[in-house]
């Protein structure tokens, strides 16, 4: 009892979050048992949700560091053109996916130097990307999508969004990159550098962390991931459609937000992120299926979000407070 009791006092946020997915589910369950008792259900869930949680691990990153980036979405679009291009002209889905994670990685690399070493703000900076790699997409395919369908039901289809044992393989893939987001921000120096850069960016350099190469690092990192999801994306889909990734803009940022990655930076969670993933589509799922308007999916959205930030304000008021006593203590003493 004494375990799970610390284990909650040291995961809060998380367990709040948790907390608010479960209230979702377990409301949604009682208007409609019959949609939240079928296993289909969970697999279409499972399905789409990784489109907005990838995109959203690296995004984790970068706010914690108080930075931002808007670009990810048209870095979606420019990775899954390019997938579809190195396929059609070469017949290799192999060099096909190294051709999109490499390009992924130099758009968010460019991004990367646009901040770090230019010094050019964030928000500015890949807003301008963002048009960008948009324009470059539009302009190469001349607005018009670029089918995939003879890569249906392909070994590469079946291993990148096919099922195994009833999961979509997207899913799988999606959980397997967020261990890894994890162990890297939780159990390495490098997650380290993140956090004390997004606290005090002054003296995470007096300390000896090389920010900008940091910065370089995690905007790459985004880069890759954001290409590799927008590469599901089409391949889910059959098509690459110029307008690829415009959807998973705000959602991504809004998981973040809602997983207890605050825009101050500084704090965060990839649990929260990915469960933050979960809710939102878990929303809109849950909203088709008790047979509400979908209009109604974004006033949900938004009750869910203020909801989850008065929950992390409370929370983070409630440890700051507790950090006043413990010094007024000391300061008696």
């Amino acid at each position: 009892m004494k375990n799970i009791k610390s284990f909650i006092e040291r995961h809060k946020l998380q367990v709040a979050i948790f907390g608010i997915f479960l209230t979702l589910w377990l409301i949604f369950y009682i208007v409609n048992p019959y949609a939240f008792s079928n296993p289909y259900t969970y697999t279409a869930l499972l399905s789409v949700t990784p489109f907005t949680i990838l995109p959203a691990l690296g995004l984790t990153y970068i706010i914690i560091a108080t930075e931002v980036d808007l670009s990810f979405s048209s870095i979606m679009a420019v990775g899954a053109m390019t997938f579809a291009y190195i396929w059609q002209d070469t017949g290799s889905a192999l060099l096909g996916v190294i051709a999109l994670l490499v390009v992924g990685l130099i758009a968010g690399a460019f991004n990367g130097i646009l901040i770090a070493k230019l010094k050019v703000p964030s928000l500015i900076g890949t807003i301008g990307t963002m048009f960008f790699w948009r324009g470059i997409v539009l302009v190469v395919t001349g607005g018009y999508g670029m089918s995939l369908h003879k890569i249906e039901n392909t070994y590469v289809q079946k291993i990148f969004v096919g099922t195994f044992l009833g999961i979509p393989s997207q899913f799988i893939w999606t959980v397997l990159i967020t261990i890894v987001f994890w162990l890297i921000l939780n159990r390495h120096k490098f997650g380290a550098y993140v956090y004390y850069i997004g606290d005090n960016r002054l003296a995470a350099k007096m300390v000896g962390i090389n920010t900008e190469r940091t910065l370089l690092y995690i905007f790459s990192l985004e880069g890759m991931i954001a290409a590799f999801a927008g590469f599901l994306v089409a391949l889910s889909l059959g098509t690459v459609w110029p307008a690829l990734g415009d959807i998973y803009m705000l959602k991504s940022i809004a998981a973040v937000v809602i997983g207890g990655t605050p825009l101050t930076g500084g704090v965060g969670t990839i649990f929260g992120t990915f469960m933050g993933g979960l809710m939102l589509d878990l929303i809109e799922t849950g909203i088709l299926a008790i047979g509400v308007s979908g209009f109604w999916i974004k006033v949900v959205d938004g009750v869910v979000i203020v909801i989850a930030l008065i929950a992390q304000a409370l929370i983070r008021e409630g440890e700051l407070a507790k950090i006043r006593r413990k010094k007024e203590a000391l300061a008696k003493e």
